[in-house]
């Protein structure tokens, strides 16, 4: 794994299963009245958002099988149903990060209710882009299951009729920080953690983090994070920086008095403290925008509290499941909270994209076997490239790795 992966806040292991080879030749069947092979069913339906590189489509689909049926998928195929033209296939290294199994042993009652990162179904876990005008109305699903460990050759069916919510938006927000120097990671991508970690609890699997990202500031001249001794969360130029609310809304929830971590260092996940300190904020129409790692002691509101956009709500900290100062933000539906609840797709009024990441320069450097976290945060400057001329946006999700300036 790369080192741009292993600086990820949240550190959950994701099991890559790798299916064994099949010589036995593969059926095909699509759904018919009887007993199918597999039915694909959509929990919750995508909404679509747009970012700066086009409209993302991002939603889950399981996949109920008879008698406990095992099986890995081998190839899927997202089609839109109108026009019969496939609109994407994840590689094989993708769709294997994609698949979560169902919990074996099946999770017991406590761990349904009280919270669990394992699943009761096995789901594949989809992101895409379509252009603006493209967006489908109806999405189809053909995927190949490898059955050996079931005694079983490979099958191919096609169902998992997934409708596209293009009558509901996302949420339209204010600026959480303010000025220039923002880096965005963990967004607008089908195998970030955020995407794919799904949370059982209250007796249902929902995804608060589906469409989160994870903000660090860098010097907005130099591109660097942090003093250069990057031992310290003092050392890092976001750390105390200040949280604002990005709407008008009241307070419904609050957590202080988890420690900051020493950097590179986290806890044992919690899900009491994973989120670290944090505040959530009821936005209106059930929908919660979230703050998470907040500094201890640095929260200026409480329960009940009313905010008005642009408020300081906290300091920006390394509290719960963070290795370095960032801010982990995300806007979610149907519960008061952070855990529990389903993620919203949300979209920022204004911003102006001022710098972009040398990909091949990243890519060279965090390939090599002995580069370590410390050296990524040192040099980060060093893989900044700053526009001459600001780019505006309005009403659009900044893509991973965009460096923005915020009102």
């Amino acid at each position: 794994m790369s080192l741009k992966h292993s600086v990820l806040i949240i550190i959950i292991g994701i099991a890559v299963i790798l299916a064994a080879g099949c010589t036995q030749p593969v059926s095909e069947q699509k759904q018919a009245p009887g007993t199918p092979v597999v039915t694909m069913t959509n929990p919750v339906a995508p909404i679509p958002v747009a970012s700066t590189d086009g409209i993302n489509i991002a939603y889950e689909l399981e996949l109920n099988t008879p008698n406990d049926m095992k099986f890995l998928p081998e190839k899927i195929e997202v089609i839109d149903s109108s026009t019969q033209k496939i609109l994407f296939t994840p590689t094989a290294e993708v769709l294997a990060k994609s698949f979560k199994p169902a919990a074996d042993p099946p999770l017991t009652s406590e761990e349904m209710m009280k919270g669990s990162l394992k699943v009761p179904t096995p789901r594949i876990s989809i992101w895409f882009k379509v252009n603006p005008d493209a967006v489908p109305d109806k999405l189809m699903h053909r995927v190949t299951l490898n059955r050996t460990s079931s005694g079983l050759p490979p099958v191919t069916v096609t169902g998992g009729e997934v409708t596209v919510r293009k009558d509901v938006k996302p949420v339209v927000i204010g600026s959480p920080m303010r000025g220039p120097g923002w880096a965005v990671m963990e967004t607008t991508s089908g195998t970030t953690h955020h995407f794919l970690m799904p949370v059982t609890m209250y007796n249902r699997t929902t995804v608060d983090q589906r469409y989160a990202q994870d903000w660090f500031y860098i010097d907005p001249v130099t591109g660097h994070a942090s003093n250069g001794n990057v031992t310290l969360a003092s050392d890092f130029y976001g750390y105390g920086k200040e949280l604002l609310a990005v709407a008008n809304g009241t307070v419904v929830d609050t957590l202080d008095g988890v420690p900051d971590n020493p950097i590179y260092k986290l806890p044992p996940f919690a899900f009491e403290t994973g989120t670290g300190n944090n505040v959530v904020i009821d936005i209106g129409n059930n929908k919660y925008a979230c703050y998470c790692h907040i500094i201890p002691g640095s929260i200026k509101v409480k329960k009940g509290d009313s905010v008005k956009e642009g408020d300081v709500i906290g300091l920006l900290g390394n509290s719960g499941q963070s290795e370095i100062p960032h801010l982990h933000f995300e806007v979610v539906t149907d519960h008061p909270a952070i855990m529990g609840s389903e993620g919203y797709p949300f979209v920022f009024r204004s911003f102006d994209l001022i710098a972009e990441m040398n990909a091949t320069l990243l890519d060279e450097r965090t390939s090599r076997p002995d580069y370590t976290s410390q050296q990524y945060w040192k040099e980060f400057g060093d893989f900044v490239n700053f526009f001459k001329t600001p780019v505006p946006q309005q009403n659009k999700l900044q893509e991973n790795s965009a460096i923005v300036r915020f009102p």
